[in-house]
């Protein structure tokens, strides 16, 4: 089809003189030359009036088409609202750029497709803006980024994963391979995909493998049967939900190049890389909690990156980051969309986490301040509260925080404290013999703090924190926050439960949410079964996903 522009042009009409009848006409002709001359002349003119000018009016300009090779092969793009412009203006990005680091090329002696490369493994960047242009990798030259490049910035067959950067993956300070209930739980993620690369809070039954297995929703709290009663909002956390399930996979030592679940990752990592605007964010700005999809999603492609070495997600990360730094209240913390002078203690918790993710795969930021903006927050709302310390969600010493629909069934829980814990630790801000860290620890573990699977204690929010913020700790409290929370999240895992035992579904082909945690937890209705799932294995793998900062 080179070449062809499949328009079919008229062809100029020819006439065949006929020859003359007879001596006296030939005579008349060459007596009269000029005659003859304006005779065919009027023909020539009559004929191309009459065959050429309508053809040529029909004719359309088109653009040539042109054939592109794409190294893989890529689902179509999501259907998504306009994105808004960024609401950053120019003078506030810092244009200084580091440039004394070099990237250590990543190798691909571990890829089990030979047709891999480590540094073109995912699709050319769709935005309008070349990544090239915007992303503070040294080797870019018109980098205008605040983020700079740290030492080996990721790959070369570091000390962790298969080419990354991460030291305490697979086997992990945990021990030992992933759990069946870990396997179990990334197997229900992973069957219930979208094509397109995302999971879906409210439609991820649609796109299910297990179209003939059983299908008995909630065995418990919700009423049996229900078909609405494991699904959570349309579309509006789709974005942040994608994040959160590929997080529960990187977890656990996956990325998008080795592995059983390596076309799981891969094409997620292709469904961010699409919805990454060129100012950096993750998703479309039309939500009021975009900033919680966009941390999540940063982290999550950090921890690909670190795990992998992929190059080609180095710039993606960078940009992230960058639009992260700029989100950020001046002096203090984060909140759900770009509002100047709000703040809240999740979400700070989120982009804290997010951020200690991007420095292990070598993301480098002025940590004073970033870091010293989000601890003035939290120390500005952990006062005493009847003689305790207690942190506030927004406000000095406020109550956890909790949907509206949620509020009158669900208890509160010391999430928020779980969050100032792991946060200050992990921003170096204080040491674990810090008095306000010991107090708040103490009280995730009090017995009422403890989990339970009591519908109105249900907050795995709160078990995934806590659990990362009490692995730093250490000692008894750890080992009682451990015993508690593993036992109730394997007891109740569908496929697991007594119930399900009893009945013989123990395995993915006999009942569809073998693997999944039931969504009647307290923030269910948002994110429903694909969030709970996400949150348990989260918890589950929690102690490999950090070393300690500090042995006890």
């Amino acid at each position: 089809m080179a070449g062809d522009t499949g328009l079919n042009q008229p062809q100029p009409s020819y006439i065949d003189t006929p020859e003359a009848d007879n001596d006296e006409a030939m005579q008349a002709a060459h007596s009269v030359p000029w005659v003859g001359i304006a005779f065919a002349v009027h023909v020539l003119l009559l004929v191309v009036a009459w065959f050429v000018l309508p053809a040529a009016q029909g004719v359309r300009p088109m653009p040539p088409l042109q054939a592109v090779r794409e190294p893989i092969t890529e689902p179509p793009p999501p259907v998504q609202q306009p994105e808004k412009e960024s609401v950053f203006p120019d003078d506030q990005v810092d244009k200084e750029v580091t440039t004394d680091h070099k990237i250590v090329t990543a190798d691909d002696t571990h890829s089990e497709d030979p047709t891999d490369s480590p540094n073109k493994d995912i699709a050319d960047n769709p935005n309008e803006n070349p990544t090239a242009a915007e992303s503070p990798n040294p080797n870019h030259k018109n980098s205008n980024s605040a983020v700079g490049l740290g030492p080996n910035g990721g790959g070369g067959g570091g000390a962790g994963g298969l080419g990354g950067r991460f030291k305490f993956r697979g086997p992990g300070p945990g021990g030992g391979k992933p759990s069946p209930n870990t396997e179990a739980g990334l197997a229900w993620l992973a069957d219930h995909q979208n094509p397109e690369g995302y999971w879906s809070a409210a439609s991820f039954n649609n796109d299910s493998k297990r179209k003939d297995a059983r299908r008995t929703y909630n065995i418990e709290f919700v009423r049996p049967g229900d078909a609405d009663g494991d699904k959570g909002w349309e579309q509006t956390v789709d974005v942040g939900l994608t994040g959160l399930a590929l997080l529960a996979f990187t977890t656990a030592g996956n990325d998008h190049k080795t592995g059983e679940f390596r076309n799981t990752i891969r094409q997620a990592i292709i469904y961010l890389r699409k919805i990454q605007s060129n100012d950096g964010c993750f998703g479309p700005k039309d939500d009021d909690h975009f900033v919680y999809n966009h941390a999540i999603c940063m982290m999550a492609a950090a921890e690909v990156y670190g795990l992998s070495g992929d190059e080609v997600l180095r710039p993606i990360v960078d940009r992230a980051v960058e639009f992260t730094l700029r989100a950020q209240n001046p002096g203090m913390g984060w909140r759900y969309d770009i509002a100047r002078g709000a703040n809240d203690s999740s979400v700070t918790g989120w982009m804290v986490l997010a951020l200690h993710t991007c420095e292990f795969v070598g993301v480098h930021f002025d940590r004073s301040k970033v870091y010293g903006g989000a601890a003035e927050w939290f120390k500005m709302v952990t006062v005493d509260v009847n003689g305790y310390p207690r942190c506030g969600y927004d406000s000095p010493g406020s109550p956890c925080s909790r949907l509206r629909s949620a509020a009158d069934t669900y208890e509160q829980t010391p999430s928020m404290d779980a969050i100032y814990i792991m946060s200050m630790l992990f921003m170096g801000k204080s040491q674990l013999s810090d008095s306000t860290i010991r107090a708040l620890a103490r009280g995730c573990v009090e017995r009422d703090n403890l989990p339970q699977w009591k519908l109105e204690k249900l907050d795995m929010y709160y078990w995934y924190y806590a659990s990362l913020a009490l692995y730093q700790v250490g000692g008894s409290m750890w080992d009682t926050w451990r015993g508690a929370v593993m036992k109730v999240l394997m007891d109740n895992q569908r496929g697991f439960h007594a119930e399900d035992k009893k009945a013989g579904l123990t395995n993915k082909d006999v009942l569809a949410e073998h693997g999944s945690w039931d969504a009647v937890d307290a923030w269910s209705s948002c994110g429903g079964r694909v969030y709970t799932t996400a949150m348990g294995v989260l918890t589950l793998e929690s102690v490999k996903r950090y070393e300690r900062l500090q042995s006890k």
